[in-house]
Protein backbone atom coordinates (compact mmCIF):
# COMPACT_ATOMS: atom_id res chain seq x y z
CA UNK A 1 0.00 0.00 0.00
CA UNK A 2 1.04 3.30 -0.91
CA UNK A 3 0.70 6.30 0.72
CA UNK A 4 -0.55 7.71 -2.08
CA UNK A 5 -3.52 4.97 -2.28
CA UNK A 6 -4.63 5.80 1.66
CA UNK A 7 -6.74 9.33 1.34
CA UNK A 8 -8.58 8.28 4.62
CA UNK A 9 -10.03 10.43 7.24
CA UNK A 10 -8.70 9.05 11.05
CA UNK A 11 -10.73 8.74 14.34
CA UNK A 12 -8.86 8.14 17.34
CA UNK A 13 -10.71 5.75 19.83
CA UNK A 14 -13.07 4.57 16.85
CA UNK A 15 -12.41 0.83 18.21
CA UNK A 16 -10.17 -1.86 17.80
CA UNK A 17 -10.49 -4.11 14.91
CA UNK A 18 -10.95 -7.40 15.88
CA UNK A 19 -7.50 -8.51 15.10
CA UNK A 20 -6.58 -5.41 17.33
CA UNK A 21 -8.19 -6.59 19.99
CA UNK A 22 -6.86 -10.33 20.04
CA UNK A 23 -3.65 -9.10 19.75
CA UNK A 24 -4.00 -6.59 22.79
CA UNK A 25 -5.79 -9.45 24.95
CA UNK A 26 -2.54 -11.85 23.56
CA UNK A 27 -0.18 -9.33 25.09
CA UNK A 28 -2.48 -8.24 28.51
CA UNK A 29 -2.77 -12.31 28.99
CA UNK A 30 1.31 -13.19 29.24
CA UNK A 31 2.44 -9.90 31.04
CA UNK A 32 -0.21 -10.65 33.51
CA UNK A 33 1.37 -14.58 33.23
CA UNK A 34 4.97 -12.98 33.53
CA UNK A 35 4.33 -10.69 36.80
CA UNK A 36 2.90 -13.76 38.65
CA UNK A 37 5.75 -16.23 37.25
CA UNK A 38 8.38 -13.45 38.33
CA UNK A 39 6.69 -11.66 41.59
CA UNK A 40 4.67 -14.65 42.78
CA UNK A 41 6.12 -17.99 41.70
CA UNK A 42 9.46 -16.37 41.27
CA UNK A 43 10.23 -18.08 38.36
CA UNK A 44 12.75 -16.63 35.66
CA UNK A 45 10.41 -16.86 32.75
CA UNK A 46 11.35 -13.61 31.23
CA UNK A 47 14.50 -13.89 31.38
CA UNK A 48 14.42 -17.31 29.24
CA UNK A 49 12.16 -15.72 26.52
CA UNK A 50 13.75 -11.90 26.23
CA UNK A 51 16.40 -11.60 23.41
CA UNK A 52 19.52 -11.65 25.05
CA UNK A 53 22.89 -11.09 22.31
CA UNK A 54 24.34 -14.26 20.11
CA UNK A 55 27.09 -15.50 22.74
CA UNK A 56 25.75 -14.70 26.10
CA UNK A 57 25.07 -17.16 28.51
CA UNK A 58 21.42 -16.78 28.30
CA UNK A 59 21.06 -16.91 24.64
CA UNK A 60 18.57 -19.07 23.27
CA UNK A 61 17.20 -19.21 19.62
CA UNK A 62 13.81 -19.44 21.03
CA UNK A 63 14.32 -15.85 22.04
CA UNK A 64 14.10 -14.40 18.26
CA UNK A 65 10.15 -15.43 18.30
CA UNK A 66 9.24 -14.75 21.66
CA UNK A 67 10.89 -11.56 22.77
CA UNK A 68 7.91 -9.26 20.91
CA UNK A 69 5.76 -10.68 22.94
CA UNK A 70 7.23 -9.97 26.63
CA UNK A 71 7.77 -6.61 28.39
CA UNK A 72 9.38 -5.09 31.98
CA UNK A 73 7.75 -7.15 34.79
CA UNK A 74 8.90 -4.04 36.40
CA UNK A 75 7.20 -1.32 34.80
CA UNK A 76 3.16 -2.17 34.67
CA UNK A 77 2.63 1.50 34.21
CA UNK A 78 5.15 1.52 30.79
CA UNK A 79 3.05 -1.51 29.50
CA UNK A 80 -0.19 0.13 29.98
CA UNK A 81 1.24 3.07 28.07
CA UNK A 82 2.44 0.89 24.97
CA UNK A 83 -1.00 -0.98 24.85
CA UNK A 84 -2.63 2.51 24.83
CA UNK A 85 -0.38 3.41 22.00
CA UNK A 86 -1.48 0.40 20.38
CA UNK A 87 -4.70 1.26 20.73
CA UNK A 88 -4.51 4.45 18.90
CA UNK A 89 -2.68 3.44 16.06
CA UNK A 90 -3.83 0.15 15.34
CA UNK A 91 -6.74 0.19 13.92
CA UNK A 92 -6.30 3.21 11.43
CA UNK A 93 -3.78 0.95 9.81
CA UNK A 94 -5.28 -1.98 9.74
CA UNK A 95 -8.49 -0.21 8.25
CA UNK A 96 -6.06 0.81 5.77
CA UNK A 97 -3.85 -2.44 5.15
CA UNK A 98 -6.38 -5.04 5.99
CA UNK A 99 -6.16 -7.63 8.99
CA UNK A 100 -3.36 -10.12 7.11
CA UNK A 101 -1.58 -6.64 5.76
CA UNK A 102 -1.26 -5.06 9.16
CA UNK A 103 0.21 -8.33 11.11
CA UNK A 104 2.54 -8.78 7.84
CA UNK A 105 3.92 -4.87 8.88
CA UNK A 106 3.19 -5.37 12.57
CA UNK A 107 5.76 -8.76 12.99
CA UNK A 108 8.24 -7.63 10.06
CA UNK A 109 9.00 -4.65 12.09
CA UNK A 110 9.67 -6.76 14.88
CA UNK A 111 12.18 -8.94 12.30
CA UNK A 112 13.98 -5.42 11.53
CA UNK A 113 14.68 -4.78 14.65
CA UNK A 114 16.24 -8.33 15.42
CA UNK A 115 18.40 -8.10 11.89
CA UNK A 116 19.47 -4.17 12.59
CA UNK A 117 19.49 -4.25 16.83
CA UNK A 118 21.92 -7.48 17.19
CA UNK A 119 24.74 -6.40 14.72
CA UNK A 120 24.80 -2.54 15.68
CA UNK A 121 24.25 -3.39 19.73
CA UNK A 122 27.55 -5.59 19.25
CA UNK A 123 29.34 -2.77 17.13
CA UNK A 124 28.59 -0.33 20.13
CA UNK A 125 29.18 -3.17 22.86
CA UNK A 126 25.64 -2.86 24.41
CA UNK A 127 25.26 -6.25 26.30
CA UNK A 128 21.77 -5.58 27.18
CA UNK A 129 19.01 -8.24 26.43
CA UNK A 130 15.56 -6.26 24.34
CA UNK A 131 11.80 -7.27 24.14
CA UNK A 132 8.68 -5.78 23.37
CA UNK A 133 6.75 -4.47 20.70
CA UNK A 134 8.33 -0.63 20.80
CA UNK A 135 9.79 -1.14 16.68
CA UNK A 136 6.48 -2.67 15.70
CA UNK A 137 4.73 0.36 17.41
CA UNK A 138 7.25 3.09 16.22
CA UNK A 139 6.49 1.51 12.72
CA UNK A 140 2.78 1.89 13.18
CA UNK A 141 3.25 5.57 13.94
CA UNK A 142 5.31 6.33 11.15
CA UNK A 143 3.23 4.34 8.74
CA UNK A 144 -0.51 6.40 9.99
CA UNK A 145 1.98 9.64 9.61
CA UNK A 146 2.56 8.53 6.07
CA UNK A 147 -1.51 7.63 5.40
CA UNK A 148 -2.43 10.86 6.63
CA UNK A 149 0.30 13.18 6.61
CA UNK A 150 -2.00 16.11 7.52
CA UNK A 151 -4.05 14.56 10.16
CA UNK A 152 -4.40 16.60 13.50
CA UNK A 153 -2.86 14.55 16.68
CA UNK A 154 -3.41 15.96 20.02
CA UNK A 155 0.58 15.15 21.69
CA UNK A 156 0.11 14.71 25.11
CA UNK A 157 -3.67 14.89 24.66
CA UNK A 158 -2.98 18.55 24.58
CA UNK A 159 -0.25 19.58 21.62
CA UNK A 160 -1.79 19.78 18.31
CA UNK A 161 0.39 18.37 15.58
CA UNK A 162 0.38 17.02 12.15
CA UNK A 163 0.63 13.22 11.79
CA UNK A 164 3.58 13.83 9.42
CA UNK A 165 5.06 15.93 11.67
CA UNK A 166 4.81 13.01 14.55
CA UNK A 167 6.07 10.82 11.87
CA UNK A 168 9.51 12.75 11.04
CA UNK A 169 9.84 13.18 14.84
CA UNK A 170 9.61 9.93 15.52
CA UNK A 171 12.18 8.87 13.71
CA UNK A 172 14.93 11.77 14.28
CA UNK A 173 14.52 11.81 17.92
CA UNK A 174 14.79 7.61 17.77
CA UNK A 175 18.13 8.08 14.86
CA UNK A 176 19.75 10.78 17.58
CA UNK A 177 19.06 9.01 20.72
CA UNK A 178 20.39 5.79 19.37
CA UNK A 179 24.15 8.18 18.05
CA UNK A 180 24.31 9.54 21.38
CA UNK A 181 24.06 5.82 23.09
CA UNK A 182 21.77 7.34 24.99
CA UNK A 183 19.00 4.51 24.50
CA UNK A 184 20.68 1.17 24.04
CA UNK A 185 17.50 -0.20 22.41
CA UNK A 186 17.77 2.25 19.88
CA UNK A 187 19.09 0.40 16.84
CA UNK A 188 16.36 -2.00 17.53
CA UNK A 189 13.39 0.37 17.30
CA UNK A 190 15.25 1.96 13.87
CA UNK A 191 15.29 -1.19 12.47
CA UNK A 192 11.76 -1.74 13.06
CA UNK A 193 11.14 1.02 11.55
CA UNK A 194 12.62 1.06 8.26
CA UNK A 195 11.57 -2.56 7.91
CA UNK A 196 7.96 -0.73 8.39
CA UNK A 197 8.66 1.65 6.04
CA UNK A 198 10.02 -0.60 2.99
CA UNK A 199 6.58 -2.56 3.98
CA UNK A 200 4.30 0.46 3.34
CA UNK A 201 5.69 1.58 0.46
CA UNK A 202 5.23 -1.67 -1.21
CA UNK A 203 6.12 -5.37 -2.41
CA UNK A 204 8.84 -3.98 -5.09
CA UNK A 205 11.04 -3.24 -2.21
CA UNK A 206 10.16 -6.11 0.34
CA UNK A 207 8.75 -9.30 -0.98
CA UNK A 208 5.95 -11.03 0.44
CA UNK A 209 6.48 -14.56 0.91
CA UNK A 210 4.27 -15.69 -1.33
CA UNK A 211 5.71 -13.33 -4.30
CA UNK A 212 9.09 -15.05 -3.83
CA UNK A 213 7.51 -18.43 -3.92
CA UNK A 214 5.77 -17.35 -7.11
CA UNK A 215 9.40 -16.30 -8.34
CA UNK A 216 10.57 -18.87 -7.83
CA UNK A 217 8.02 -20.99 -9.31
CA UNK A 218 8.73 -18.95 -12.87
CA UNK A 219 12.14 -19.60 -11.94
CA UNK A 220 12.27 -23.32 -12.24
CA UNK A 221 10.06 -23.05 -15.48
CA UNK A 222 12.66 -21.16 -17.37
CA UNK A 223 15.46 -23.12 -16.20
CA UNK A 224 13.44 -26.31 -17.57
CA UNK A 225 12.53 -24.82 -21.57
CA UNK A 226 16.15 -23.32 -21.15
CA UNK A 227 17.15 -27.25 -21.55
CA UNK A 228 15.08 -27.83 -24.74
CA UNK A 229 16.53 -26.24 -28.49
CA UNK A 230 14.51 -24.83 -31.24
CA UNK A 231 16.00 -26.45 -34.60
CA UNK A 232 14.09 -25.37 -37.70
CA UNK A 233 15.97 -27.96 -39.54
CA UNK A 234 16.56 -25.87 -42.78
CA UNK A 235 12.94 -26.70 -43.99
CA UNK A 236 10.96 -25.55 -47.24
CA UNK A 237 8.84 -22.60 -46.22
CA UNK A 238 5.67 -25.05 -47.23
CA UNK A 239 6.32 -26.98 -44.78
CA UNK A 240 6.89 -24.98 -41.90
CA UNK A 241 2.84 -25.45 -40.25
CA UNK A 242 4.71 -28.72 -39.48
CA UNK A 243 5.83 -26.78 -36.99
CA UNK A 244 9.84 -26.99 -35.03
CA UNK A 245 11.51 -29.81 -33.71
CA UNK A 246 12.32 -29.93 -30.20
CA UNK A 247 15.50 -32.14 -28.24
Amino acid sequence: MRADQAHVTYQFGSGLTRAGKIMLLVYGVIYVLELLFEHWFHVPVVRALVLFPPGHPYFHVWQLVTHPFLHDPGSPLGFLITCLVFYFFSAPVERVLGAKGFLWLFYVSALGAVLIGLPFNALAGFNVPFSGMMPSLLSLIVVFGLMNPEATILLMFVIPVKAKYLSYGTVIVTFLTFLAKVNPNGAFHLGGILLGYLVFRGPGNLPHPRLLYDRYLLWRIRRKRGRFTVIDGNKDDSKDSEGPTYH
